[in-house]
């Protein structure tokens, strides 16, 4: 859920009309798009059910761009290396990576935020212990990284 408008939205009003938005991103076309047509067939039922409408327009759609497994290996050795546990995090990437996954392999580092998590938002926050700790993490990479081109 992204954009969320409630005109004459009022504490005590339950309004006549809401126009919200919807980021829908997965590893794969495919995933994505099964993702989609059940989140649409429930908004049909839900109209259905309390009687009112809604109008749907598709505002973007560009392909997937999963991570390289290569790339993923990488920094999970990185992040191990460490001490550190690993988590994957499966990523519809929809930003620069996005971008960058046609021309070259790509993955993420992901770093614990503070704010539960609130992220492209002026909110986001990290801790400095958690920024060193990415900054290592990467060292470590670009240190694996040299080590296999000899």
């Amino acid at each position: 859920m992204g954009l969320l408008e409630v005109p004459a939205g009022s504490i005590n009003v339950i309004p006549g009309r809401c126009r919200f938005s919807l980021d829908i991103r997965a590893t794969s076309d495919a995933v994505r798009d099964a993702c989609t047509a059940d989140v649409l067939a429930e908004l049909q039922r839900i109209c259905e059910r309390r009687g009112v409408s809604c109008e749907i327009e598709q505002t973007m759609r560009v392909p997937a761009a999963p991570s390289a497994p290569e790339w993923q290996r990488r920094w999970e050795r990185a992040v191990s290396s460490l001490g550190l546990p690993v988590h994957r995090m499966p990523s519809g990437a929809g930003h620069d990576a996005m971008k960058l996954h046609e021309i070259m392999p790509q993955a993420m580092l992901f770093v614990r935020g503070l704010n539960s998590g609130i992220s492209h938002n002026p909110l986001e926050s990290i801790t400095s212990d958690d920024a060193e700790l990415a900054a290592r993490a990467f060292q470590r990479l670009l240190e694996d990284l040299a080590a296999e081109q000899g």
